[in-house]
């Protein structure tokens, strides 16, 4: 029932075209010309316009009035490097010539979205109403995702094409985020003549830094400082330097415990040696967990069985746009879909991933028709 050689060369088409976050336009108009031939109404909303994008997400409906709403998306950015992809299949493995991120990550949800619309459309299948959201930005904070009008829609439940592992496999816990700057202002001086006279913003921060828990806190708690960048000679004493923090935890109490306390170490140290602190560390999504018992995974677990793929749970350190529409109160399922090695130049790949995926989101819709 799967067309396979469509179903590649639609992923392949898509992996060509360069679309970094809020740089999505051309395969965006490539997406929604599918979704039109196929049969759906077709809308592009103003996502992108708050962050300077040239595109928004991507909105397509198959109506069936009457009948549950199911919500499937996938994203249309990539990360970089995504300009000149070159597709490689080898031994039933797509991936790039080894220069660029192949783009798996999304363009194989998009193209297993499609495909199972596409297989529904063909073989008159019974289906529920289906809203297919192709967003933008999600890899720089789940822009698009935020700025998608999910209530207007409402969704009985939502399946996000977007993780890496196995078909079969159903993300059901994710963390609590947050992330931001943490700057040391301190005071400048010639650090030959009258170093006495400076406050050197990078000793601060050390001394601060000590004094943190950072990496793996716990199981379910990490914290990290990823760039730091401060000074302006190296004979001049520094007088600041910005920290680029985040931490994630399965917890929101743990998450706003390790912030309080993140806090109040620079605060306290920043005092000590005369210098001024500011915090510009904000939380992002919220994490959500569910349970075995909820109605969506056994849904998702039928439609496992029925096509003989193995159902599995699982959580991650990572977000997707799942996050945004379970804070916001609408279920939804991160579903993996087989890329493997995402945010690298050896992302890739295999291609009896992509089938089983497409006949699982197949296999959901006739599910909950």
């Amino acid at each position: 029932m799967i067309n396979k050689e469509r179903l590649v060369e639609n992923f392949i088409n898509m992996a060509k075209i360069s679309s970094p976050s809020l740089k999505e336009r051309e395969v965006a108009d490539y997406i929604k010309k599918q979704l039109e031939e196929i049969g759906l109404e077709v809308i592009e909303d103003n996502a992108g316009e708050k962050f300077n994008g040239n595109a928004g997400n991507v909105i397509g409906i198959l109506r069936a009035p009457g009948k549950k709403k199911v919500l499937l998306s996938a994203h249309m950015d990539t990360v970089l490097p995504c300009d000149k992809v070159n597709p490689i299949i080898e031994n039933g493995i797509i991936k790039s010539d080894g220069t660029t991120v192949l783009g798996g990550d999304d363009k194989a949800g998009i193209a297993n979205i499609i495909e199972a619309i596409r297989v529904i459309k063909e073989n008159n299948i019974e289906h529920p109403e289906i809203i297919v959201v192709c967003s933008i930005a999600e890899e720089i904070g789940l822009l698009g995702a935020k700025e998608f009008n999910i209530e207007k829609y409402s969704p009985d439940y939502s399946f996000i094409l977007d993780s890496s592992g196995k078909p079969g496999a159903g993300i059901v816990q994710t963390p609590f985020s947050a992330k931001g700057t943490i700057k040391i202002i301190g005071k400048p001086a010639h650090a030959g003549i009258a170093p006495e006279n400076g406050i050197n913003a990078l000793t601060v921060a050390a001394h601060a830094i000590t004094k943190l828990r950072l990496g793996r806190i716990d199981s379910e708690t990490t914290s990290n400082i990823g760039m730091v960048r401060g000074g302006e000679a190296v004979n001049i004493v520094m007088p600041e330097v910005t920290l680029h923090y985040e931490a994630r935890s399965f917890s929101g109490e743990k998450l706003d415990n390790l912030l309080k306390e993140t806090n109040d170490i620079f605060e306290n140290i920043s005092k000590e040696f005369g210098a001024q602190f500011e915090n510009g560390v904000t939380k992002g999504y919220s994490g959500y967990h569910f349970n075995e018992d909820e109605e969506i995974l056994s849904y998702f677990k039928k439609a496992c069985e029925n096509v003989g793929i193995e159902y599995s749970t699982k959580s991650t350190g990572g977000g997707s746009d799942s996050n945004v529409y379970n804070e916001k109160g609408f279920k939804a399922l991160t579903l993996a879909i087989g890329m493997t090695k995402v945010h690298t130049k050896e992302e890739y790949i295999e291609i009896e991933d992509m089938v089983n995926t497409t006949k699982l989101v197949v296999e959901l819709l006739k599910e909950i028709a």
